[in-house]
């Protein structure tokens, strides 16, 4: 699988890229490897990015490669993770496992953030297929 992600790498640079123009509310989309450090990432000066220390970003992108790590766990039982959706008061946040890399959004808060979900989801579909 490694091998595999490796040969998609130029196109996680693109992906990043049409993923921060597809709404006006996102803020940050960062691409992470197995070990919660950036691959790829585009971020606004004036959103989350510049609340968050470089420490608190490390800390919280690591949480989105642990959770993805165990939500594999059930992938047997249940199937694959298709994309997680949190909603905070400030913020809300979409993670997705691509290959052996996970593709996180970060968005100002959204009333309804399946649309934009469906629409991150058709454009991964679209790119590394």
């Amino acid at each position: 699988m490694a091998t595999e992600a490796l040969e998609h790498q130029p196109s996680l640079d693109s992906l990043c890229k049409q993923v921060s123009t597809i709404d006006d509310h996102i803020e940050l989309v960062a691409i992470l490897n197995r070990k919660g450090r950036v691959v790829e990432m585009i971020a606004r000066d004036d959103g989350v990015n510049r609340d968050l220390t470089a420490h608190k970003r490390e800390m919280l992108f690591m949480e989105f490669v642990l959770q993805a790590s165990m939500n594999q766990e059930y992938d047997d039982e249940f199937g694959k993770v298709k994309g997680l959706i949190l909603q905070r008061e400030k913020i809300s946040a979409f993670s997705f496992q691509i290959y052996d890399h996970v593709l996180v959004v970060i968005t100002k808060p959204l009333f309804e953030p399946t649309f934009l979900q469906q629409r991150i989801k058709e454009l991964i579909f679209d790119q590394i297929n």
